[in-house]
Formats: structure tokens, sequence, C-alpha cells
């Protein structure tokens, strides 16, 4: 008989164990899910210019430009890319020029890959592959970014030939930010192994108006500077709309 009572009430605390599991789940999960939330971090920084002239011999002259900086990391882990675009045309496409950095790092180490197009300098693809360390720094409020980084470099152009250098890669990030106008820049020097000579310098530096602002407006300069390249730099000035978001 105590047997046949203790079964029925072994099978219904059974029951209420799983039931209540049941209910608290959904709340277990939810909470992971905004632990996991809270800690993974955005930061979108992008804008877009443009510049249009038109002169008396109704030739006409289009540049259009994107950059961009963003970010996202997880507890120690980081993912960052850089994108520098420009486009311009006099009548015909004068210059189609790309060049998209990205970061995967862990705490202060990072792999680097660039990559690199060009119009202008008959670059069919250019991939640098590297390894880095860097370290930031907060000085009252400007943010201060330094890194060094090994690069194999690979530049194949349209007539089919193609060059392998190992380059050194320095780089400076300063950024500034008040209610109504921030700094920022970011520059990179990236000598060759073999010849001080051979040595790359590209960057941006921009001022921004309203830079707490999800949109502003980006005063910027952006260059790219190969010392071994016929076209040795590209330059282009120009003011446009940005956009910003972080968590």
């Amino acid at each position: 008989m105590d047997d046949n009572v203790s079964q029925p009430w072994g099978n219904h605390s059974n029951r209420m164990k799983t039931i209540l599991f049941l209910i608290l789940l959904p709340f277990s999960i939810f909470s992971q899910q905004d632990t996991i939330r809270d800690t993974i971090k955005v930061s979108l920084d992008n804008n877009i210019n443009g510049a249009y002239t038109k002169f008396n011999n109704n030739t006409n002259i289009v540049n259009i430009g994107l950059v961009g900086d963003n970010s996202v990391s997880y507890k120690k882990f980081r993912l960052a890319t850089t994108t520098n675009y420009t486009l311009s045309f006099k009548d015909i496409i004068t210059a189609n020029e790309f060049v998209e950095k990205t970061n995967v790092g862990y705490e202060n180490l990072f792999l680097s890959h660039v990559y690199t197009n060009s119009f202008i300098r008959s670059i069919k693809n250019d991939n640098s592959f590297g390894i880095g360390y860097g370290h930031k720094f907060k000085i009252s409020k400007v943010d201060l970014g330094l890194s060094y980084a090994i690069l194999y470099q690979r530049t194949s152009y349209l007539n089919d030939t193609y060059i392998d250098i190992e380059r050194n890669s320095f780089r400076v990030k300063i950024k500034y930010d008040s209610d109504f106008v921030g700094f920022f820049t970011e520059m990179y020097y990236q000598p060759s192994f073999k010849s001080m000579k051979n040595y790359i310098i590209y960057g941006n530096v921009k001022l921004v108006f309203l830079p707490k602002k999800k949109l502003n407006f980006i005063l910027q300069d952006a260059i790219n500077y190969i010392s071994t390249n016929e076209v040795k730099m590209l330059h282009n000035l120009a003011f446009g709309v940005g956009y910003t978001f972080k968590n």
C-alpha cells in the first residue's frame, strides 16, 4: 500500500520539477542573452563625402568618397575594419581607389590584412598580411593608440606582373571629442625591410562637428603615398556627412 502511494507522489514531484525547470529556462536564457549583449561592444563611424564642379567648357568633375572605421569587441577579442574609397571622374573615370584594412585581435596582439586596388596606379590587387602588437593610452580627453606590425605584401598589376615585399608597419592613432568638435587621425608608415627609400604612408585626418551626435559633419583629408610608384601621392580633401554609433 505504501508503495502504491509513494509512487504517484514521486511521479508528481518529478513532474513539478520538470514544469518548474521549463518555466525558469526562458528566464535563464534571457538573462544570459542580456549578459552577452552587455559585454559586446559595437562602434560604427562612417562618413560619405562628395564634390561636383562644372567648368565653362562643359567639363564635369565629380568626386565621391567613403571612409569607415567600425569595430566589434567581446571581452578580450576585437574585430576592426577601416575602409577608404574614392571615385573620381572627369567625363571618364580618373580615379577608383579602394583600401580595406581588417584587424583581428586578442588583448594587445593582432593579425592584420590590408587589401588595395587602384585604377590610377594600375594595381589589380594588393594584399598585405601580418602580425603585430598595439597599446592604447588615455591622456586627459585624448585617446592615443600606437602599434607595430610585420607585414608580407604582394602587389599584382594590370600587366600581370607582381612584386613581393616584407615591410615594417608603424601606426599612430589620436582621437579627441568634445561636445562641439572632434579631431581624429590615424596614420601608417610602412618602410621595406630592405630599403628605407621604399615606403608607404597612408591614413586620414578629420575634423568632426557635433561628434557626439549620431549624424554629424566631417572635414577630412585622406592621403596615400607610395614612394616607388609613378603616381606617388593620392590626396583627397573633402567635406561630408557622418554617422556614429556606440553602445
